[in-house]
């Protein structure tokens, strides 16, 4: 009877070695997935350039201004956002797919508050083909600049 508790120790101790193995594996795993993640997403956003305040105020006076999308929620596009710009949020694009096709052959420029919510939007769109601009420095950067918003 003791051997077959002592053998029946051995097998859990067994299990709990194989269990502890397994999920440093695992752990091992995801924290290479993670990584792997971090280092691609900022290879994702190469094809998106980054257009100055400065260069969006020039070519907002041209005869083809581009198109901006300001990606933040209604009440913050409501509290300030540039003059003449679109408000569709990122989390709405199946929503507003509509208008967005009507946009396929512009160039937007795309900005959010801090840049997080602009960049999910850029993604997604990018890969749908559209032709995109990032903000230099978002609605933060805008305001730090002391440049002007329309409510």
């Amino acid at each position: 009877m003791d051997y077959n508790l002592s053998k029946m120790h051995v097998q859990f101790e067994g299990y709990d070695m194989l269990h502890e193995r397994r999920f440093k594996s695992t752990l091992f795993f995801y924290k290479l997935l993670i990584a792997m993640s971090i280092l691609f997403s900022s290879f994702s956003y190469a094809d998106i350039k980054v257009v100055s305040a400065k260069d969006l105020l020039i070519n907002q006076m041209s005869a083809k201004p581009h198109t901006i999308i300001d990606v933040r929620t209604p009440e913050e596009f409501a509290n300030g956002h540039l003059k003449g710009a679109l408000n569709i949020p990122y989390d709405q694009i199946a929503a507003q797919s509509f208008l967005l096709a009507k946009l396929k052959d512009k160039t937007l420029v795309v900005y959010c508050r801090s840049g997080r919510r602009a960049n999910i939007f850029e993604r997604a769109l990018l890969e749908q083909g559209f032709k995109l601009l990032h903000l230099e420095g978002d609605m933060l950067g805008w305001q730090g600049q002391g440049l002007p918003v329309v409510k």
